[in-house]
């Protein structure tokens, strides 16, 4: 085969311009596949219905190529960093809270939920409503605001977290202990409490939404698509289950949950 000689050195002399407009275009293409920088959220520490809000959250904002890291944190202190710009937002909190937290953007559709449960040492005490907690001392956790708002006048113990709330109402210095049920059964397989009961029916039901600060809200029409998506398919309830059930099959062999890593929860572990 023959080359004829003006070819190869208009090839030689054009080569030049042609690397430097492929590298151009490699370079504006790689700028488009570059992954967003990750995203940092806070939650209660100490509490495990905030761990099924983690994983869901993971998984969606994987959908969109974004990374969370979670930062556990006192509760009330969590909520001031999220509401303050100091991270991305909260894992999950009730409705409303953007009332009073005016930073914070609600994200639809509510992605878990909680039974607000009263804890008795007394298995046939009868609780029906909110106000039947009157003339009860009521250990509830600092910053936990459906628990704050449900004893809102009474006589309430405030502590830290659940591992401290049970001991509390284990040692007697309070009557009654208000947790999410989860939560409670929990701690009470974890520590293997007896003797302690949960009441029924539950006080009320919250739904959790994710929380987002305004500052961020470009994150907002691609964050709530995918969720919309996961409740729509079921997804969300099933994520929930299956999380509750890692959670309670680790508590009875005396673990806690896998949230270093969450690879319990992804078949890691």
């Amino acid at each position: 085969m023959h080359i004829h000689l003006n070819h190869l050195q208009n090839l030689k002399v054009n080569a030049p311009r042609w690397l430097g407009a492929g590298l151009l275009l490699f370079g504006l293409l790689s700028s488009h596949v570059t992954k967003a920088e990750p995203i940092v959220l806070v939650t209660p520490l100490n509490t495990v219905d905030t761990v099924i809000s983690e994983v869901i959250l993971r998984t969606a904002y994987k959908r969109i190529g974004i990374d969370v890291e979670i930062r556990k944190l006192p509760a009330e202190r969590a909520l001031r960093m999220a509401d303050d710009g100091k991270v991305t937002g909260e894992v999950q909190r009730i409705f409303g809270i953007d009332k009073t937290y005016t930073n914070l953007v609600r994200i639809d559709p509510f992605i878990n939920y909680i039974e607000a449960s009263v804890f008795s040492r007394e298995q046939g005490l009868s609780i029906k409503g909110k106000d039947s907690l009157r003339g009860h001392r009521v250990c509830i956790i600092r910053g936990i605001k459906f628990a704050e708002r449900l004893t809102a006048g009474m006589d309430v113990v405030l502590t830290k977290d659940y591992t401290m709330l049970f001991k509390m109402l284990v040692s007697g210095r309070c009557e009654l202990a208000l947790s999410p049920k989860f939560n409670g059964l929990y701690n009470m397989k974890l520590n293997g409490i007896d003797k302690i009961y949960p009441l029924s029916p539950a006080l009320e039901r919250f739904d959790l939404y994710h929380y987002i600060h305004t500052s961020h809200k470009a994150l907002i029409p691609k964050i709530t698509s995918v969720l919309k998506a996961m409740h729509e398919n079921g997804e969300l309830g099933r994520i929930r289950e299956q999380v509750m059930q890692v959670v309670y099959d680790r508590a009875a062999q005396g673990n806690k949950p896998c949230d270093d890593d969450y690879a319990c929860f992804e078949g890691k572990d």
